[in-house]
């Protein structure tokens, strides 16, 4: 039985405990128990940050067209009379330029227009991406296989994503990329599946969630290690028991003394010996990151008073221990919600898209602190894009967006994917409703692809990570799913890896 047959038998069978208990633990009920990697240690540092916008972003608001159309229309134009009382007050000249943004087609389409500016509150975003720190991935969105154009999705010769405007169904799919599917485990927790060996600590998993339990991070054999903003080591915001259990002085020293005679009996039940497996484990994981949060070096970069800037300045902390934490390869995971804007939406982004662009160059910045921009990755996701027409004070529930990925490794300056024309005329496409609405160009898949293989997923593991991927791309050396990261500095193998998906 080869590797990724093996978790993905065991995992299975292991799933009814694992789940059941992570409502007490943090930890994975087999986090570290078994070694799934062949190959060494490896000796470099990567980690990628996923930052959940849920609710579903108004992301064309985001990123908006301000250069000519094929044909001489003017975008900016377009975009203002298609969105009405939804389009930014500003005039073109007062937006913030993206300075010759390098547009990628992607499966036959390119952007729609010449040039492009962002949210006029987004300055350290427009900084970012100008220093080609930071890149948009464009309509992209949950698929099963390529929808060419708006007569085949309308044929129904062509697989959907279940619940397509559904907030809890794209909101998984997002995380999972198998949008067939309600029960799949998470993108995070495939590849954790896979590489979580690789740390010299397997008693702490790789996947560390800024949100509590999640599905991106749910693997097979490895679950989230759950922490708050709050990492300070003399009140760590770690929590190896609920907090109704308390954790305070005498009690707490007795609590632990009686758990561990408690964990110490052999059971005959598998259950119970997970349990106690897993209590035992994650309070050995608490203490292991109560030790290493001493070590947090002074850090100068500023972050702001906000929850995800607090999110991810708590990640930086993280990221700076992790030497003592023996970790190689991390996943963060963070959640900044509030984004189900069917009512006061210009109100809306004008407070929290500022609060997103803040945040992310502050963290960015830190990355170039500690020296390892080059080393981490992070990328937004959000269950869907909005319509681009007015409900009358809002938007309302769509599919293909606007993305950003972020870091020293990102081939930045550019458009990923095709920005789509700003018209709802019959020859769009791309445009399935007469609210405008995108059928995606870039699909999940590809994006997650070239991210774990940057991060050091083999192409020949790529199928496990992503089932549908072969629906899409097909690995060879050299090919890359968009070209989005730049694998200078992450050597992979020349050897061809037929990709056999849809055998998971």
């Amino acid at each position: 039985m080869n590797r990724r047959n093996f978790i993905k038998n065991v995992g299975c069978g292991a799933m009814g405990s694992s789940t059941l208990l992570s409502s007490l633990t943090s930890l994975g009920a087999l986090n570290g128990l078994t070694n799934l990697n062949k190959n060494a240690p490896g000796e470099d540092y990567k980690a990628i940050v996923c930052i959940l916008f849920s609710g579903g972003m108004d992301s064309f608001n985001l990123l908006m067209p301000t250069g000519t159309a094929v044909g001489g229309d003017n975008g900016f134009n377009e975009y203002k009379a298609l969105r009405t009382d939804l389009a930014v007050t500003q005039d073109a000249a007062n937006l913030l330029a993206l300075n010759n943004p390098q547009c990628s087609s992607h499966r036959g389409k390119n952007c729609a227009y010449s040039a492009y500016s962002v949210h006029p509150q987004m300055s350290g975003i427009r900084d970012l991406f100008n220093s080609g720190k930071l890149s948009f991935v464009s309509n992209i969105g949950t698929l099963v296989e390529p929808i060419a154009n708006a007569s085949e999705f309308k044929s129904s010769l062509k697989k959907v994503p279940l619940g397509i405007y559904s907030h809890s169904d794209q909101i998984m799919q997002w995380q999972t990329s198998v949008p067939q599917s309600r029960n799949a485990v998470g993108v995070g927790g495939r590849m954790a599946d896979i590489l979580n060996a690789n740390n010299t600590n397997n008693g702490i998993s790789m996947n560390i969630s800024l949100a509590g339990k999640n599905i991106f991070q749910r693997g097979q054999m490895i679950s989230e290690y759950s922490i708050s903003d709050n990492v300070d080591p003399n009140n760590v915001g770690l929590q190896s028991f609920p907090s109704y259990w308390s954790n305070s002085g005498l009690l707490q020293e007795m609590r632990t003394h009686a758990i561990d005679s408690l964990v110490a009996k052999t059971y005959a039940n598998l259950l119970q010996k997970t349990y106690s497996t897993t209590a035992k484990e994650s309070m050995a994981s608490f203490a292991i990151f109560k030790e290493a949060l001493k070590r947090v070096p002074t850090i100068t970069t500023s972050f702001p008073n906000t929850s995800l800037a607090k999110d991810l300045a708590a990640i930086t902390k993280v990221i700076s221990v992790r030497q003592q934490l023996g970790a190689k390869r991390q996943i963060f995971f963070v959640n900044y919600g509030g984004w189900d804007m069917h009512d006061g939406l210009l109100g809306g982004l004008n407070s929290k898209l500022p609060i997103v662009s803040q945040a992310m160059k502050a963290f960015y910045d830190s990355t170039v602190e500690l020296g390892i921009s080059e080393n981490v990755t992070t990328y937004t996701i959000s269950d869907f894009a909005r319509t681009l027409t007015s409900n009358g004070n809002g938007s309302d529930h769509a599919w293909g967006g606007n993305n950003m990925v972020m870091g020293g490794a990102v081939n930045g300056g550019r458009i990923f994917g095709a920005y789509p024309k700003m018209d709802l005329s019959s020859g769009n496409n791309s445009n399935i409703s007469f609210r405008g609405n995108f059928i995606p160009t870039v699909s999940t898949d590809e994006m997650y692809a070239e991210l774990a293989l940057w991060y050091g997923v083999s192409p020949s593991d790529l199928c496990y990570v992503l089932p549908n991927l072969g629906n899409f791309y097909s690995y060879s050396p050299n090919n890359y799913p968009l070209g989005l990261m730049n694998f200078s500095q992450t050597p992979i193998s020349t050897t061809n890896h037929p990709l056999d998906c849809l055998t998971y």
